[in-house]
């Protein structure tokens, strides 16, 4: 079966616990390193697969935050159920994942299972409503060259799957219908940074079908000069004034391919050296 194919059904599920006092915040786990896990090392909500005897999903992300973090709380703490969301990696297939929002008056204790998670923290819900927090940046695992929209926590980005679910819960993204508007507004940013360094404009943005199944087409354009890889990788990792709007930035000499919030692909390919 194909990675990208849609999934009927949730396989798995998170706990978002909101808690309302002393300040407004989040429970995160950061997982245990672990060669099986896909997320191994990574922030996180509390959560996993649905077991055979969960009677639902409800189940699995309350079962999930006992086992992980320590934390029991009742059914009835339940106060939203966000839309399926599909957690994408790198090997094997994808998890369609159901999230669950709970409210609690005030930040609980946590106990991590140390199999599980290393650590658990109530992260400020006011930070993370900061733009200046998130920036583009690289992430363990992944080559440099790569960044993602993440923010820090005590010294390790929150990042992909756990990232985009809490900017979508938040309201902290585009809306549905603009998605790809702003994918192409942050691609051409980066096209307009390449040509004010010098590079020329070859070929303006043209239609073409990204290399991702499933997805929206992109755009490509073309630049004559060789892209400075190190420049544009600071430029774009430097905190702005507005939330990342795109899931990947890859930036090679000879092309920067970015990857919108829609999963749709924007190229842009360097020809060779421009001597002005």
């Amino acid at each position: 079966m194909d990675n990208a194919e849609p999934i009927a059904e949730p396989a798995a599920a998170v706990a978002i616990v909101q808690a309302r006092q002393p300040a407004n915040s989040v429970l995160l786990m950061r997982r245990s390193e672990r060669k099986e896990d896909p997320w191994s090392g990574h922030w996180s909500f509390p959560g996993g697969r649905r077991d055979p005897e969960d009677p639902d999903l409800l189940h699995t992300a309350l079962r999930e935050l006992e086992e992980e973090c320590g934390v029991r709380i009742q059914r009835d703490f339940n106060v939203a159920v966000l839309p399926p969301v599909l957690a994408r990696r790198t090997a094997g297939p994808f998890v369609l994942v159901a999230p669950f929002v709970f409210h609690v008056d005030g930040e609980l204790p946590t106990v991590v299972d140390l199999d599980e998670a290393v650590e658990a923290v109530w992260f400020s819900l006011n930070t993370w409503s900061e733009p200046t927090m998130h920036s583009l940046r690289s992430v363990p695992g992944l080559p440099a060259n790569w960044l993602f929209p993440a923010i820090d926590l005590q010294g390790t980005p929150v990042w992909g799957f756990t990232y985009r679910l809490a900017m979508d819960w938040l309201a902290l993204l585009p809306t549905q219908n603009s998605l790809e508007e702003a994918g192409f507004q942050m691609a051409s940013r980066v096209l307009d940074y390449l040509l004010s360094l010098g590079l020329k404009l070859t070929s303006s943005w043209e239609a073409h079908a990204s290399e991702l199944a499933g997805t929206p087409p992109g755009k490509i354009a073309t630049v004559e000069g060789a892209i400075p890889v190190d420049q544009v990788l600071a430029h774009f990792s430097a905190p702005q004034s507005h939330f990342p709007s795109i899931n990947i930035l890859e930036v090679r000499p000879d092309r920067i391919r970015v990857v919108g919030l829609a999963f749709e692909e924007y190229l842009i390919i360097a020809g060779a050296p421009y001597l002005p």
